[in-house]
């Protein structure tokens, strides 16, 4: 079988990794010897018309990334091309992402690094807890098992959110269609977002959404930032509908500097960088791998795309 890999996205030590593992299989990098390759690994924006259209034969996507939003499904469903996104590779790094920006606003610590730096010995109230409190994850998939898994370990209540009904650990429970998100972010202390940008989850979080939050709610999103309609989201900081907002994602990226997000009250944006991580390339290539092996060998696949 001819395996093609998009290289320029991956150290030559990564490929070299992959080509070691099967030895038996055809493992090729360049874009002119891919015509007739069965799976092809590459990022999401070589996935377009006239790069299928030079591969006759593919049968198999493997994506280097979780996310696919760019991606016209409609497309691959055509032509008969399964996806498969990189499942598990980022949980661990944005779900500690997510516990950071918690207690970055828990404990004030924004305002002490700047009392830090003026050297002044001043105190800040401290008026949440993450124990005790309800936590809302909004898209129950690998990402919100890992945060929900940690967020236990507080003490808290953690109502998870997905489109199929599935029991999961780590939940207490869980809910469905929009009666159940709503009731999810009525309830909610904390509400992560951890869900797929998909034509139904663009602007999921809009003007009705943030009206229902409490007061005290602390808003993060680790998702994309087309799910959060984000004139809503700037006029519930500056009116005070809720505590505040962590964001790693936005719209759009880069966030230009003149940009009103950026004037929030009570926000704390990172640049699209929850899931980096030392172990980030190990745990990539060794999903591949596992990925590449599943197939090859006919085994099931967990991290297909549904469409």
């Amino acid at each position: 079988m001819k395996i093609w890999i998009e290289s320029s996205s991956l150290k030559k030590e990564y490929v070299k990794q992959i080509v070691d593992r099967f030895p038996s299989h055809e493992i090729v990098t360049e874009i002119d010897q891919a015509e007739d390759a069965e799976v092809a690994v590459m990022m999401p924006t070589w996935v377009k018309p006239e790069i299928l259209n030079r591969m006759k034969n593919l049968k198999l996507i493997k994506l280097l990334t979780a996310g696919y939003n760019q991606i016209d499904l409609s497309e691959l469903k055509q032509r008969n091309i399964k996806l498969a996104y990189a499942k598990d590779v980022f949980s661990i790094a944005i779900a500690e992402d997510v516990i950071a920006k918690m207690l970055y606003f828990n404990r004030r610590l924004g305002p002490y690094h700047d009392h830090m730096k003026a050297q002044s010995w001043t105190f800040e109230p401290v008026s949440h807890e993450i124990y005790g409190s309800t936590i809302g994850i909004v898209g129950a998939g690998s990402i919100g098992d890992e945060v929900a898994k940690r967020l236990k370990a507080f003490h808290t209540h953690v109502i998870g959110y997905r489109r199929t009904k599935m029991k999961q650990p780590f939940y207490d429970e869980m809910v469905h269609h929009q009666e159940g998100l709503m009731d999810l972010v009525r309830r909610s202390d904390f509400i992560i977002v951890s869900i797929p940008l998909t034509k139904d989850t663009y602007h999921m979080f809009n003007q009705t959404l943030f009206q229902s939050m409490k007061q005290t709610t602390l808003f993060i999103n680790v998702a994309r930032g087309e799910i959060v309609d984000q004139d809503a989201l700037i006029n519930a900081l500056n009116h005070d509908v809720i505590r505040g907002a962590a964001l790693d994602v936005t719209t759009p990226e880069p966030l230009p500097k003149d940009h009103p997000l950026w004037r929030a009250k009570n926000i704390f944006i990172t640049p699209h960088q929850a899931s980096a991580s030392p172990k980030m390339h190990e745990r990539l290539i060794l999903e591949v791998i596992d990925t590449l092996n599943r197939y090859l060998v006919h085994d099931s696949l967990e991290n297909i795309v549904s469409f």
